[in-house]
């Protein structure tokens, strides 16, 4: 630095040191300006932070409340939900018994139907023919066909005492005589115009004459004709079922008349043949 011989700064040095002393206390004024900034944004920066805290824990405090009546809600509405399923199935096994109903009901009634639509074929063909022997051919299908009958007789009623004559049988061999007393049991009853139908039935192994598993009088009004006796039933047949016994009523009906008419035919026919003849010889011209 250049000084006076006195010592004292020259003129020009005094300016330059002014200029940096203004210029420091500029440059303090500005870091105390700046401090003094800080401090207010630090200040409020705390402000800001106590304000967040306190929003924290006031919200922590109404988050738990919020959420326990929201998890209420759900579990309500779960409930209320799986009340709804529960019902739902119900109504829908309720709906599936009936439907299985309402099919079984339907296959019962298409069997029934398809039974009385052969039972008519067959009353049809027991009075398409005025022959014996094949409306006893008749009897016989129906019996095998649509009651099950494995072993059966038909039996006629002898006029003069009483006693069934044999005129068909299946199944039974020669185990039926030509002829069966009605003392007792079924045939008697049969015989006296009272059905029997046994009910368990009996060993299918083991077959009495006089003691059939059923037993179907055949009448025209009030007179019995003949019997119808059933002996054993198929293998796959275990025991009567309803329907049988409407068969049997119906059977017993139409049968009876196909029977008597062709044997009524029958014997009409063999006396006209048995007259005519006897014309033929007494008008035949003498030798």
């Amino acid at each position: 630095m250049n000084r006076s011989r006195d010592g004292v700064p020259l003129g020009g040095e005094r300016d330059d040191l002014s200029a940096r002393g203004e210029e420091l206390r500029n440059m303090f004024n500005r870091a105390r300006a700046f401090t003094e900034e800080l401090l207010r944004e630090n200040e409020r920066l705390r402000f800001r932070v106590a304000g967040l805290t306190r929003e924290m824990e006031q919200t922590a405090g109404k988050v738990p409340a919020a959420a326990s009546d929201s998890v209420a809600q759900l579990s309500a509405r779960v409930r209320a939900l799986e009340e709804e399923r529960d019902d739902l199935l119900g109504r829908f096994r309720e709906v599936e018994a009936m439907n299985r109903d309402v099919a079984a009901r339907h296959q019962e009634i298409e069997a029934q139907n398809n039974h009385l639509a052969n039972l008519y074929v067959a009353s049809y063909q027991l009075h398409a023919t005025l022959n014996f022997g094949e409306v006893l051919d008749t009897v016989k299908e129906i019996l095998i066909n649509l009651i099950g009958a494995e072993a059966f007789a038909i039996l006629w009623v002898d006029e003069r005492n009483g006693d069934l004559k044999r005129e068909a049988i299946q199944g039974m061999g020669s185990s039926v005589p030509e002829k069966i007393r009605t003392e007792r049991g079924p045939l008697q009853r049969a015989a006296a115009g009272e059905p029997f139908y046994a009910d368990p039935l009996p060993d299918p192994l083991s077959v009495d004459v006089r003691n059939p598993i059923a037993c179907v009088p055949l009448k025209i009004g009030t007179r019995v004709i003949g019997v119808i006796a059933i002996y054993r039933l198929l293998q796959q047949k275990e025991r009567f079922q309803p329907l049988d016994f409407e068969l049997f009523t119906l059977l017993a009906g139409h049968a009876s008349t196909a029977l008597f008419s062709s044997k009524l035919y029958e014997r009409s026919e063999k006396k006209l043949s048995e007259l005519q003849g006897f014309l033929d010889l007494l008008t035949a011209p003498s030798p």
